[in-house]
């Protein structure tokens, strides 16, 4: 019996394994098993891989991402030279072998196989070395340590050998397994990117990902928390002796990246930025001026046009191919929502302001030149704050030179804002005023909230409360001059609840209203120091039954209802801070962590699930009303 080393693949004919890289100087690695398969059996070609992501063509050796403009290299090998790791010495590189090298290396090989067999004469017989096409080269039959190696060895005396191995050998792709025991896709999430993305995808940059990279982790990192609630509710359902809950559908996550046509069209205005910028600390000048950028043009109607058109075409573009690689979407109840970051969420509202009734005088604004107007929030900045008609000059829309000739191609079942600025913008563009006017002019009389809706399903703007760039909405809804303003809700998901750092926080701060509140009186103070010392020692000792605490936060409070939120009531929703957590420190990171957030991560599995409604939320206000009026009473 001859033992061989480097035969991953024993069978007669190796299976060939396809690989991609972006660039020539990185590493190969292998496509999911089941693209391989695809390619190797279909009659068509190119073919459909990546559950629709991408489209790879053997015959030009490139695969395509089919839902942004971005390309690889593709290719196949069924022999692999291997060679170490520059970097990691235990790590194995296998680099494929040109077919007709490999060609004529499994000729050796299974010339070898028959020699050593009952019908040859052994190894030695046979010719042990062939010259492959690559001339300073030829592959040979060696034996070492009492075992057989196919081996590459140069022809010459400088060129280094490489060992060969026949198969890829045993592989696991992060998220492979995980994907492939979902179900179908049911809902698609189009992602748009804030400031500063033309520097985050620039190679260089390494301190932080690109757009696209974040939105592949975001859907790895959903599909396993899918899976895992799902198995935890098949485990309780089985010791209940339920039937098993039905697997949970694919989220589809999409980035829309738009900085490329901002800064590809103001080339010129980019030369004289360069141009003025001083040469001095120039990795932090860099920065501002890719950041700041952003920010600035999109303030100027015909940039903001530029962006709007760009992320609306894409949009139409995508979701043509989504519906052809994925057929019976629509008729299978499939959904589509929105999500913006940062900016992002400036554009997000601002299309859905596009699909809003054209009836409204107060929504998008054309102007006059494209870049000066006397309508909108440019002449509300210079009225009189005082005056009613100030309703007349503000906007909750864009400016634009002229209208867009296209809109998003469905109404958003939901749409998120992520450490959003919107209420900076609403604020700019004078859209108090205007909806104070709604309020007022309801169709009951006035109201306690703005009846300003937007087409999508539900609104959900969700930030960190120590982010630098975030903004609340829901103020801009009620009267101006309100002093009693609502908290933002505490974000919490389905079968969880605020955590029980912040509701012993929120206790011990009610004690101290308590005692503040009842100096005037001692016995008042004992009693309310008894009531309340009480209720913190039960509650603390509580398990926190999450549909009992439910539903005694519904009976004991009125929350606000806007109607911008849809099915949901509410519409700023505030992480909840860890137990230790500096403010300054956290607005270092909180900006940039929504996509790594586990809290962000499960409402937005809530939300394409549809476990997340007016009825059902499991939402928590922060300082509650109810807390206060109790700490008032006592």
């Amino acid at each position: 019996m001859v033992n061989w080393s480097g035969i991953e693949d024993v069978e007669a004919v190796p299976t060939r394994i396809w690989l991609c890289r972006d660039k020539e100087t990185s590493d190969w690695q292998p496509l999911r098993k089941k693209d391989c398969r695809a390619l190797n059996e279909s009659p068509d070609k190119p073919v459909v891989i990546d559950n629709g992501r991408a489209t790879a063509d053997p015959e030009f050796g490139r695969i395509r991402f089919n839902y942004f403009s971005s390309e690889m290299f593709l290719t196949s090998g069924t022999w692999f030279m291997r060679t170490e790791d520059e970097n990691d010495k235990n790590r194995v590189q296998l680099i494929p072998m040109e077919e007709r090298d490999a060609q004529v290396v499994e000729q050796l090989y299974q010339n070898a196989i028959y020699a050593a067999s009952t019908y040859g004469n052994g190894i030695k017989s046979i010719d042990q070395s062939l010259p492959l096409f690559d001339e300073k080269y030829r592959v040979e039959v060696q034996q070492q340590s009492g075992q057989y190696v196919m081996r590459k060895v140069p022809t010459g005396w400088f060129a280094r050998s490489y060992d060969l191995q026949r198969g890829y050998g045993a592989y696991k792709l992060e998220g492979e397994e995980e994907e492939a025991q979902l179900g179908p896709v049911k809902h698609v999430i189009f992602v748009v990117h804030g400031i500063g993305e033309a520097m985050f995808s620039k190679e260089d940059v390494r301190f932080t990902l690109s757009m696209r990279e974040e939105m592949t982790n975001l859907r790895l990192t959903m599909q396993k928390r899918q899976l895992a609630a799902w198995k935890k509710s098949c485990e309780a359902a089985k010791k209940q002796k339920q039937p098993e809950p039905p697997v949970p559908s694919r989220v589809e996550i999409i980035p829309i990246v738009w900085y490329d046509r901002i800064h590809s069209s103001s080339s010129e205005l980019m030369k004289s930025l360069n141009a003025i910028t001083l040469r001095t600390i120039p990795a932090l000048r860099e920065i501002a001026n890719d950041v700041i950028f952003d920010v600035l043009m999109y303030l100027t109607p015909n940039f903001c046009y530029e962006v709007l058109e760009c992320v609306t075409d894409q949009i139409i573009s995508i979701y043509e191919v989504f519906k052809k690689n994925n057929p019976g979407f629509l008729e299978n109840g499939g959904k589509c929502s929105l999500t913006g970051h940062s900016l992002g969420s400036v554009i997000c509202w601002d299309l859905l302001a596009q699909k809003a009734p054209k009836n409204d005088d107060n929504g998008v604004h054309i102007t006059k030149d494209g870049f000066s107007s006397d309508v909108g929030y440019q002449k509300y900045a210079g009225s009189d704050m005082k005056k009613k008609e100030n309703a007349d000059f503000g906007s909750w829309g864009p400016s634009l030179p002229k209208p867009l000739d296209k809109t998003l191609p469905f109404e958003p079942d939901f749409t998120l804002f992520l450490g959003s600025p919107v209420g900076l913008f609403l604020t700019l563009r004078g859209a108090h005023p205007v909806f104070d006017q709604m309020r007022q002019n309801g169709e009951d009389g006035p109201s306690t909230t703005s009846s300003f809706t937007l087409p999508s399903g539900s609104i959900h703007n969700v930030f960190h409360p120590s982010d630098p760039v975030a903004y609340r909405i829901e103020p801009l809804l009620l009267a101006p001059g309100t002093e009693d303003l609502p908290s933002p809700m505490y974000l919490t998901c389905q079968g969880q609840g605020v955590r029980f750092h912040i509701k012993a926080r929120q206790l011990s701060g009610n004690l101290l209203k308590s005692m503040e509140g009842t100096k005037k009186s001692v016995n008042s103070f004992v009693s309310g120091l008894k009531v309340q010392a009480a209720s913190m020692l039960q509650q603390l000792d509580e398990r926190h039954d999450e549909a009992e605490e439910t539903k005694d936060e519904e009976n004991d409070s009125a929350p606000l209802k806007f109607p911008l939120g849809g099915k949901s009531d509410r519409v700023d929703f505030q992480l909840q801070p860890n137990l230790i957590d500096s403010e300054y420190l956290s607005a270092v990171l909180a900006h940039a962590g929504y996509w790594t957030n586990t809290d962000v991560i499960d409402y937005m599995i809530d939300l394409t699930s549809n476990t997340v409604s007016r009825n059902e939320e499991k939402l928590v206000m922060a300082n509650s009303r109810t807390d206060q009026s109790k700490s008032k009473s006592d």
